[in-house]
């Protein structure tokens, strides 16, 4: 079997990674330490991965070619990094932060003895057994076990901003969330392949199943890298970010130990209740609930425990809620009978349709244009 598709597939890989690379490194941002982060990733990633190309050509110093093969410790952390930043707008980098240098350096450690701190002969013959090694055993498993690390922290990271998001903010599809999620999901499933290739290279015997594993790795890539490209190119402005300083209601409530006052809080939840009502603040499509705190002229962590705490609602099914029932007296009233359903859609205080439509089916059961035919004929 004819294995060139390995380089062609490469040529593509290191192609893409580079015009990625250079696209989020010069783009204008406001975020631009995510996109340091994320061009860096990817450069590294081009590096470690171009051996499958430049090797038939030239032949690099042994630690070179090893350095080039370690140097994908940085990945994960980069990962890493540029998720956190992308999530908080207030991020910065610290002298602790350098703690994600601590992998690399661990497989440095590792390799040194015997084949980083020796000379050029016996490098050779390290290599001649390579696979045999002790220490690429151990590279295996340590770069396994870093990556899940890291995928882990990141998918908790993630589960935090999906809360924050939710407990302080009334529309949630400008953010990145979903963008974020399906990046992480889509490193896991490229993860769990390059795990069972991992455990072949050590246990297997068949060199042709082995290189039929890093052909899919490779096309998988190939997907991977276009996703983000088409990504950058229909959702230019899908990322934005929130403050560090948000707390969770739970952590909110631990830090103040707050006693729980059952006269005032009803007070003020009538006071929240009756707001609502007749101000209407919830036709603002960017309510926050920092805004809603300062509309109402109550402290903000006070408001956010009414509602995340007191009601057992997130600040975001809370303002829908109003907005659907808005939308539900609209659909339905004879003066709004010309409104389209997507007018109806922006004037209570949604900007996206698919938003729109997956909340008001939750809380109905059915879709707009449903629940509009069905008062048609409840009322003839």
């Amino acid at each position: 079997m004819d294995f060139s598709i390995l380089g062609i597939t490469t040529i593509f890989i290191l192609f893409i990674s580079l015009l990625l690379a250079l696209f989020v490194l010069t783009v204008k941002t406001a975020n631009k330490k995510a996109n340091t982060f994320l061009g860096i990733y990817f450069l590294i990633f081009a590096i470690h991965i171009s051996v499958f190309f430049y090797s038939k050509y030239i032949s690099l110093p042994h630690a070179t070619e090893m350095l080039r093969n370690h140097i994908a410790y940085f990945t994960s952390p980069l990962l890493f990094l540029y998720i956190i930043s992308s999530i908080y707008s207030d991020f910065k980098l610290t002298y602790r932060h350098l703690l994600h240098t601590i992998p690399f350096i661990i497989i440095i450690l590792i390799f040194a003895p015997r084949f980083y701190l020796v000379d050029d002969f016996n490098q050779s013959q390290f290599l001649n057994n390579f696979n045999a090694t002790l220490e690429r055993k151990a590279d295996i498993f340590f770069s396994l076990v870093a990556q899940l690390f890291y995928l882990t922290l990141s998918f908790l990271e993630l589960r935090k901003y999906k809360i924050l998001l939710l407990e302080n903010y009334s529309e949630k599809s400008t953010f990145n969330y979903k963008w974020l999620y399906q990046l992480l999901v889509l490193l896991s499933v490229i993860f769990c392949i390059s795990f069972f290739k991992q455990m072949y290279k050590v246990f297997g015997t068949d060199v042709d199943i082995l290189n039929s594993l890093r052909v899919l790795i490779t096309l998988i890539l190939v997907l991977f890298l276009t996703w983000i490209v088409l990504k950058s190119m229909y959702y230019p402005r899908l990322f934005r970010n929130i403050n560090s300083e948000h707390l969770l209601v739970k952590k909110i409530l631990e830090e103040e130990d707050i006693i729980n006052q059952q006269s005032k809080s009803k007070e003020e939840i009538n006071q929240l209740l009756q707001f609502m009502k007749k101000e209407e603040p919830y036709l603002d499509a960017s309510l926050t609930l920092n805004k809603l705190a300062d509309k109402i002229g109550l402290p903000h962590r006070d408001v956010s425990i009414l509602i995340n705490s007191n009601l057992n609602q997130h600040f975001f099914d809370f303002v829908n809620q109003f907005r659907i029932d808005k939308a539900k007296e609209m659909l339905l009233n004879s003066k709004d009978k010309k409104l389209t359903i997507q007018q109806i859609m922006y004037d209570v205080g949604f900007n996206s349709k698919s938003s729109f439509y997956t909340v008001f089916k939750k809380q109905t059961g059915v879709t707009p244009s449903e629940y509009r035919k069905r008062g048609i004929s409840d009322n003839k």
